[in-house]
């Protein structure tokens, strides 16, 4: 494998690895520590249409420590201290080298800023609330190789976009009823109709940095639901900041993210369209989206990702580097369950018998 860019101590030759938080890299075994250099240009957007273009016809290979996982097929950069690993998205150890491939290379990176203290703080909270979780699993302390910070891909997508649609406008009015109660007396009642009408226009949309991950090993759910990132504070991709720490590679690609990004604007220009519709009511009967001005960046984004082994099975938990947000799953007590089923069972029990006897 070839090495990564590895960043030596001026005092001991160890590696130095980057200290979350902060603008520096620290040794970790004498405590020198250096300056990151600050960045000498901006984060820019790219033209997505000429990317792919480039994409397609791409010949240059990474030159990176990347390994395969056996198990569930994830591939990343391995810090260059480091010759094999657990994979951090299941567990099993990662002994396959790789094949080289052509990649777009990262436009910027959210540098870690929770370290492994304030991680594993995040994580005791985070379990500890978890009223389910069986109580020896708050009680076990996370080991070691069982958390790993990670860099994982993200795609970033900006539009312009311009949607003709048709629908019907729905104005809402009040009619007075008469009707008969179940007891044969005549009673009357207010109800509410609509009255529709044709509607017919354009509205326009403007998206800035719509997130997609860009790997299918951090589940959907997770990195959906993980929304507290401050994409201001993106740094020109600096190899610095990845030291000590590994990164995935992307498997979804640039035009598969598009796409993805796609259905995330649907949303947005529903709204948009129901806005403009107006009235009290309103239905989408058509529509026509075009897409103009459309640029991406490629960045990666800190995640410390957990994945631990609990009565035969393995569960996930994944903790935003950013921000400490804390997304996952955790085993449910057999007898916290049957305990509350029992409970249940009782006062329901408890409520007939007192409701029969009065």
């Amino acid at each position: 494998m070839s090495a990564v860019q590895a960043f030596p101590c001026v005092q001991c030759g160890a590696d130095l690895q980057y200290a979350p938080g902060t603008t520096h890299m620290r040794c970790p075994y004498c405590g020198t520590e250096q300056a990151i250099a600050p960045p000498t240009m901006t984060v820019e957007e790219r033209d997505m249409l000429q990317a792919m273009v480039l994409e397609r016809t791409r010949t240059a290979v990474e030159t990176d420590n990347v390994v395969h996982c056996n198990s569930c097929a994830a591939e990343f950069v391995l810090p260059p201290t480091i010759e094999s690993t657990n994979c951090p998205f299941c567990g099993s150890n990662v002994v396959v080298e790789a094949k080289p491939e052509s990649r777009i290379l990262p436009d910027a990176v959210l540098p870690f800023v929770v370290d492994q203290k304030g991680m594993r703080d995040r994580y005791r909270q985070w379990i500890g609330s978890r009223f389910w979780a069986p109580n020896d699993l708050k009680k076990r302390s996370l080991q070691k190789n069982e958390v790993q910070g990670i860099y994982v891909p993200f795609w970033t997508y900006d539009a312009l976009t311009r949607t003709d649609y048709t629908g019907m406008r729905g104005e809402d009015y009040y009619e007075t009823e008469t009707y008969r109660d179940s007891n044969g007396n005549t009673q009357t009642r207010t109800v509410t109709k609509t009255r529709w009408y044709p509607a017919a226009g354009r509205v326009e949309v403007n998206f800035d940095d719509v997130l997609v991950i860009g790997t299918t090993h951090l589940p959907p759910k997770y990195a959906d639901n993980m929304r507290t990132w401050r994409l201001d504070q993106l740094t020109p991709y600096n190899a610095s900041f990845l030291s000590g720490f590994s990164g995935l590679r992307y498997d979804i690609n640039l035009e598969q993210g598009y796409t993805m990004a796609q259905r995330k604007m649907e949303p947005p220009i529903d709204q948009a369209i129901r806005y403009d519709i107006g009235g009290d009511r309103q239905q989408i009967t058509s529509k026509h989206t075009e897409y103009f001005n459309i640029t991406f960046k490629h960045v990666l984004l800190p995640i410390w990702s957990g994945a631990y082994r609990y009565k035969g099975r393995v569960w996930h938990f994944f903790v935003n580097g950013q921000t400490g947000e804390v997304q996952g799953e955790a085993p449910v007590s057999a007898w916290k369950v049957a305990l509350a089923v029992l409970l249940g069972l009782i006062l329901i029990g408890t409520f007939i018998y007192f409701t029969q006897r009065s």
